[in-house]
């Protein structure tokens, strides 16, 4: 059996292969939201890349037939370059999509050469998880992996409704979320809406993307994609979205009118992803967040949805209705000595430890060191 690997470098050249991209997709298992053709045509909407070389979209024919896709750009940082996921810093897994009568490993092996030919200094697949063909395939490559994590998930197909799937939760946790409704309603009316367009979900697209931003300066806590001055840009793309299989979905959480609590994300292949969410700091001692999760459960369940990725990290309030959670973690693959310096002293040593020391902070002091790195007023 003989592969033939090609590098795409132009959006022309990736745009073209659309249909042998979608089919591929229809094909391939694994969690694919942010390598399927919708979501990174948004990415190349964008025009981020200094020049098509940025771009680095990997396919693999057998017989002329696309058998395995890794789309990849190079990002340039100071003093080095990166070969990293296409949809960096948006996405939240990197994947391979794959045709699953091949072998994941001998997919992943055709790939290596050009890998290496990239020019990068390495290789950072962020978030990659144990459960689909890209970790799977890739395994024997990688020198070590970082940032060890776990994504939390339900599997509505367990049960046959929302009553039956609510009732499976540990009785202590559904006294407690009793107990949080019961405060809310003496406050009012709460009440609970989903869109997947229009006026509501841009509102909530909004309101999240400001949410996380004032949240973030609260807690002394920064992200790489909100340190990127598109990602506002590229949101805003999904207000208006027309995409046939990438779809935004929002919902609202209200107390008397009031929005308490926001989420949205995206369904894909009968899949929420819960993308972003924010909640009103006003109502934070009732816990509107954790309550609406729980909305979220019972709304897809509605919509005919098979399964909510509440995505990484692994905290106690999604715990509260997951059933269950897929390990991922970063992969890193050094390219040059460059590389190699970067990849073993500051990612896979020095900078695990101070995230440490900065997470064992008190906020206020954190927040301090973090308006002062990155000039925020």
């Amino acid at each position: 059996m003989t592969f033939e690997t090609k590098v795409l470098r132009s959006a022309n050249e990736i745009r073209a292969i659309k249909d042998q991209w979608q089919a591929l997709e229809d094909k391939s298992e694994g969690v694919a939201l942010f390598q399927s053709f919708e979501w990174c045509a948004h990415i190349l909407e964008l025009d981020r890349a200094n020049g098509d070389e940025d771009y680095y979209v990997i396919s693999t024919f057998e017989q002329g037939q696309l058998v395995a896709l890794l789309p990849l750009s190079i990002w340039h940082k100071k003093g080095r370059k990166v070969l990293t996921g296409l949809g960096e810093p948006y996405q939240q897994y990197t994947e391979m999509l794959a045709d699953p009568a091949f072998d994941a490993t001998k997919l992943f092996a055709a790939m290596h050469d050009v890998i290496k030919q990239s020019d990068a200094d390495y290789v950072h697949f962020g978030q990659v998880r144990y459960d689909g063909p890209l970790y799977a395939g890739s395994r024997a490559f990688f020198d070590h992996a970082e940032e060890e994590k776990a994504a939390p998930y339900v599997d509505l197909a367990q049960w046959d409704s929302y009553e039956t799937y609510y009732a499976a939760l540990k009785k202590a946790t559904r006294k407690r979320l009793r107990n949080a409704y019961n405060r809310f309603e003496r406050e009012g009316e709460l009440a609970h809406f989903h869109a997947f367009e229009g006026s509501m979900l841009g509102a909530v697209i909004d309101r999240s993307f400001e949410g996380r931003v004032e949240w973030q300066q609260r807690m002394g806590l920064t992200s790489r994609a909100f340190q990127d001055d598109s990602f506002r840009a590229f949101l805003n793309r999904f207000k208006d979205c027309t995409d046939d299989s990438v779809k935004p979905l929002a919902f609202c959480l209200t107390l008397n009118g009031e929005a308490v609590a926001d989420q949205w994300g995206f369904v894909y292949k009968d899949r929420y992803y819960a993308y972003m969410s924010t909640w009103n700091e006003e109502h934070a001692y009732a816990g509107p967040g954790r309550l609406h999760l729980g909305e979220i459960v019972k709304s897809c369940y509605d919509l005919g949805i098979k399964y909510v990725d509440f995505m990484i990290p692994s905290v106690p309030y999604k715990m509260i209705y997951a059933t269950g959670e897929v390990e991922a973690s970063d992969l890193i693959k050094p390219l040059s000595t460059t590389g190699f310096i970067y990849a073993n002293i500051w990612l896979k040593h020095m900078r695990p430890k101070l995230k440490a020391i900065m997470q064992a902070m008190p906020a206020e002091q954190r927040k301090k060191i973090i308006n002062t790195v990155f000039n925020r007023k």
